[in-house]
């Protein structure tokens, strides 16, 4: 799932306006954040099957970033975090919902390999990823649904702002699934960190930039209401 986890922290957006929809994106990308670093440091591995030219799909082994109990302690970390920031309880839940988030959907696609409390525990995995059209259809119809979620929220926000929200989800819904749908080749171990460790930076920071006038706005809005 790659596009879809950007998709939900939009979508959450729609919860609590004031809200930068680049953390709760960064929320919803902790958990690979996360497999970056620990794929670095020895603790977490993964692992490309034979076929995985046709599969398209790697399997993995990353019981601290990937684990249900343990994605519930990120989960609270973060949205600790934001409450220290904040001190608003509905954006710290959001955050942490954001965080959880990751691994109900992955739990979804992978085939195997998300344990619900660490090493040698239970794991999950329906294994949609074997029927990769579905998958990555379903992928589009949330990023659709998350963009509609989030233009009804940001209608204070300008129009360009909006329009540059909506082609940015979309060419990197575009690059998301395009690459999914054709990777055959594999990428080097480096390449991946980099990726995994990168990528939620990247996609959260463009967002933040995107979504920060509107929600300066409505700040701004609210003190005034209340003078």
């Amino acid at each position: 799932m790659g596009i879809g986890h950007v998709a939900v922290g939009l979508g959450l957006k729609a919860a609590d306006r004031r809200l930068n929809a680049g953390v709760l994106i960064f929320g919803a990308f902790l958990a690979d954040f996360l497999l970056g670093w620990f794929v670095l440091a020895g603790w977490e591995s993964y692992q490309y099957p034979p076929d995985f030219a046709s599969r398209h799909y790697m399997l993995f082994t990353f019981p601290w970033s990937h684990g249900l109990v343990p994605d519930l302690v990120w989960a609270a970390a973060l949205g600790s975090l934001v409450w220290v920031f904040r001190r608003e309880p509905r954006a710290a839940v959001l955050v942490g919902i954001a965080v959880v988030s990751h691994f109900v959907l992955d739990g979804v696609v992978h085939v195997r390999g998300l344990p619900i409390a660490g090493p040698g525990s239970p794991e999950l995995g329906l294994g949609l990823w074997r029927n990769l059209p579905i998958e990555l259809t379903l992928e589009a119809l949330m990023t659709v649904a998350a963009l509609v979620l989030y233009l009804r929220a940001a209608q204070d926000h300008s129009r360009g702002r909006r329009i540059s929200m909506v082609v940015y989800v979309v060419l990197l819904g575009a690059l998301a699934i395009g690459g999914q749908a054709t990777a055959t080749e594999q990428v080097g171990r480096s390449g991946l960190i980099a990726n995994w460790i990168a990528a939620p930076l990247v996609f959260a920071a463009i967002a933040w930039a995107l979504d920060r006038q509107r929600s300066d706005s409505i700040k701004s809005s609210s003190s005034t209401a209340s003078v």
